[in-house]
């Protein structure tokens, strides 16, 4: 029986390392997966800080690693195969999936089909037929860690808001999922990319992904006025999850423009929707991150392409058993971190 040293919700704000044993032979639909690259993202910090999720829950939901065993009805994987994990779990065969919308599956009770236990040394995969991709040999582990969440997330906050070639874009706030949002307005052809930001080192990042210009948040909605010829952009990206980055992604978009809405609002309840500028005209889009073995494959697809690199996220490198540590770190934004890279 495979033990895993995984972090794990300890409380309220609090994490740490529990020993996690798993069985040997995964049950129907499952995949047990060896860890090889991990990483920390923002949702996990809401659901460690805000949501009602109970101590002892296993953390994580981005990952690359090894098939170890799967259970009856696991066809299109096998022990060795190296794969990602969508960090949303799904069926296939519910009708929310059968319309393309793994995101909701209603088998695995979307929202609550996230992935758990990926910042151990194994973790179990439900809906595994469906919800891993096999990764190409010619692609690093480095390469293709974001295509489980984070990529598909920023890419699909340009594909809802329907993107055209030429398109103006402002992506408020470049944390990962910003960045990868500034990324996909490349990838999709955006003409003119503003992107907001006020830390020296993610508005750098943002200029090499992709930003022709990058605002203060301070003064953002002038600026991007100013710079659009006060008619406004074609797409307002939120990206933070804060109720005023959402007014000010509202504040700036054309009449006729789309707000698109990738923030996960944890700390609130409800958003207040500012009503002038564009209010009688505008499209509001939010989107859960895409998922499922299809998507992955189209993203790792670009990454092959050459389209797009997201490596440069990964800004620190930690041991697993190092995990709590790096929750503090990616908290407190301290030293240029945007993404860590967890080993075993």
């Amino acid at each position: 029986m495979p033990v895993s040293n995984t972090c794990v919700k300890t409380g309220e704000g609090q994490v740490g390392m529990l020993q996690i044993p798993y069985p040997d032979a995964p049950g129907p639909g499952q995949a047990l997966v060896r860890t090889r690259l991990s990483t920390i993202c923002g949702s996990d910090i809401h659901v460690v800080d805000h949501l009602p999720v109970p101590a002892g829950v296993p953390m994580g939901h981005e990952a690359v690693g090894t098939v170890e065993a799967v259970g009856a009805g696991v066809t299109a994987f096998r022990p060795g195969d190296r794969v990602v994990v969508s960090c949303l779990l799904c069926c296939g065969t519910c009708r929310r999936c059968m319309e393309g919308d793994h995101q909701v599956c209603e088998t695995f009770n979307a929202p609550a089909n996230l992935l758990f236990g990926a910042q151990g040394e194994f973790f179990l995969v439900n809906g595994a037929q469906t919800s891993m991709a096999k990764v190409p040999d010619s692609l690093e582990d480095e390469q293709v860690l974001f295509v489980t969440d984070i990529m598909s997330t920023g890419f699909a906050a340009i594909e809802r808001a329907e993107l055209k070639p030429g398109d103006t874009v402002a992506i408020f706030a470049q944390g990962p999922v910003g960045l990868c949002a500034t990324a996909g307005a490349r990838t999709y052809g955006a003409g003119l990319i503003i992107a907001v930001e006020g830390i020296p080192e993610r508005a750098a990042m943002a200029k090499r992904f992709g930003a022709d210009v990058v605002v203060d948040p301070a003064n953002a909605v002038a600026e991007i006025m100013r710079l659009t010829g006060n008619r406004g952009v074609d797409v307002a990206v939120e990206a933070l999850g804060h109720e005023v980055t959402f007014q000010n992604a509202c504040a700036v978009v054309r009449n006729g423009g789309t707000v698109s809405s990738v923030g996960v609002y944890g700390g609130y309840t409800e958003l207040r929707l500012p009503t002038g500028g564009s209010f009688m005209h505008r499209k509001i889009v939010t989107t859960l991150c895409p998922v499922g073995t299809a998507r992955m494959e189209r993203l790792m697809a670009l990454i092959q392409g050459g389209k797009v690199d997201l490596r440069p996220l990964l800004t620190h490198s930690m041991k697993l058993s190092e995990t709590p540590a790096g929750y503090e770190l990616f908290r407190k934004r301290e030293g240029g971190v945007l993404k860590i890279a967890l080993r075993p």
